[in-house]
């Protein structure tokens, strides 16, 4: 009984997930209304609140949602060889390219600038302990440094899913890698 409770709850956060989401391109998220959103995901009012209070709940669990495969992919690597650096950051990719229109309105849009910072903390974080772990000082420009490789992560995220991602996300892993590598001045050690 549990696992189809757990199926059945796993299935109704999709149809929400999946209609805020196609709301989300044709408006703002301060102008969708419940209504509207169970409206879109063919589920009545009552199922909505036994899971959210508000719309704002269903964007968050979106966020979080992505937020969480980020973090699962970055814990994933193996602190040495540069194979284990790129394949999470790959295997994130392809989440990416899956989930195109989530994290092109969530990345594109003004709603949540907190996504945008928090969907990078857990690579910044494991630079940052990479550097402590390999002794390497970067002196007091540490946190700009962190700050120019990780909005030029996004940046180059954002870029690839605003051009169709023409490359490869094995490409795109490969180029953020080695970037920042460069920047912190270890390529050969990742």
């Amino acid at each position: 009984m549990d696992n189809k409770e757990n199926q059945r709850t796993k299935l109704t956060k999709i149809l929400f997930k999946d209609a805020m989401i196609n709301l989300l391109e044709k408006k703002s998220l301060y102008d969708i209304t419940v209504t509207e959103l169970c409206k879109k995901a063919e589920l009545n009012r009552s199922t909505f609140y036994k899971y959210y209070e508000n719309v704002y709940d269903v964007f968050s669990y979106i966020e979080q949602e992505l937020i969480l495969v980020s973090e699962e992919c970055m814990q994933k690597i193996n602190k040495v060889e540069i194979n284990s650096v790129t394949k999470p950051l790959y295997q994130l990719l392809c989440y990416i390219k899956e989930n195109t229109k989530a994290y092109e309105l969530l990345l594109n849009n003004h709603i949540s600038e907190e996504f945008s910072q928090n969907i990078m903390k857990t690579p910044t974080d494991f630079f940052k302990n990479k550097i402590k772990t390999l002794n390497i000082e970067l002196g007091s420009d540490t946190d700009y440094i962190f700050t120019y490789i990780v909005s030029g992560s996004l940046e180059i995220i954002k870029k690839w899913i605003n051009g169709n991602m023409k490359e490869t996300p094995e490409h795109i892993a490969n180029l953020i890698y080695k970037l920042a590598a460069n920047i912190l001045g270890f390529e050969n050690e990742l």
